[in-house]
């Protein structure tokens, strides 16, 4: 006992003294693992050679110009930016009513809702992939570009209503109480009070839907046509046909939109604690 006791003691020392150190490590590794692929991918779209070598002889800019005058690179981003748009308003719009129907109301198969609304997340991409493109075949809709708006809809909705459910859960809903008691029936209440106070939770739900759906290939690769060509799917065949530092360039595209919807969200709710906090 005294044996085992002395070891428990001399560990805890351990941890103790070098605990700290160790977690920084751990830490420090951990963003190295994380930031390190795409360290090396934006450094690469700057390579001057076609033949992809790290690290590259010497660099250029020249490849970003070729993407940029490339009209094909070109469209296939204007059409991920059009599905985005569309995209983004109708899942979160869905995920508002889904969410609010999930914290404010005891109905028969409440639970399934619940799971339903999420289960896209567990299911493997592919599988759900596989299974709308049979199910558009059943119904006789011809793969398109609405396809493509459908199956994004339903990859986001998830996420959404994940960031939904819990900021209405944590909405004041005595300013509800006092809006019924004012006269306004639940409608009016929604749309005056319930949704102006939940609104930095629909952005933030809203930047997220946009960046999932504007990053989206597996959904997107099964229910396309010939002609929607989006810019995820035009990076695979990119790196089927043959892989230039074009397609570098194409993911720090990717990144640089992904960073800059992060902060736009941290902007956002920055500002929405300020204006909390002064009022």
């Amino acid at each position: 006992m005294s044996t085992l006791s002395s070891a428990w003691n001399l560990l805890e020392r351990v941890a103790y003294n070098h605990g700290r150190k160790a977690g920084l490590t751990c830490l420090v590794l951990a963003i190295l693992y994380l930031w390190f692929p795409i360290f090396v991918v934006t450094f690469m779209s700057f390579a001057e050679r076609e033949v992809l070598t790290f690290p590259p002889s010497s660099l250029t800019l020249d490849w970003y110009m070729v993407f940029l005058e490339n009209d094909a690179a070109i469209s296939a981003t204007i059409t991920s930016l059009q599905i985005s748009f569309i995209t983004t308003p109708i899942a979160v719009a869905l995920s508002v009513l889904i969410a609010y129907a999930i914290d404010r109301y005891v109905f028969p198969g409440k639970s399934i809702l619940q799971l339903v609304a999420v289960l896209p997340i567990v299911v493997p991409l592919i599988v759900v992939g596989v299974a709308m493109t049979i199910f558009f075949g059943i119904v006789g809709i011809q793969a398109s570009f609405w396809t493509v708006v459908a199956a994004h809809v339903i990859r986001v909705i998830p996420f959404t209503v994940l960031i939904l459910v819990p900021t209405l859960v944590a909405f004041d809903r005595s300013l509800e109480e006092a809006s019924y008691d004012l006269g306004a029936n639940e409608l009016t209440t929604f749309r005056k009070i319930t949704v102006p106070n939940i609104m930095p939770g629909v952005v933030a739900a809203g930047l997220l839907a946009f960046t999932i759906s504007f990053n989206e290939f597996v959904y997107t690769y099964f229910v396309k046509d010939a002609r929607t060509q989006t810019l995820p799917t035009y990076l695979w065949d990119q790196l089927r046909q043959h892989a230039t530092p074009e397609v570098n360039v194409i993911s720090v595209v990717f990144i640089v939109f992904a960073i800059s919807t992060v902060l736009i969200a941290v902007a956002l709710t920055n500002v929405e604690r300020i204006t909390t906090h002064d009022g």
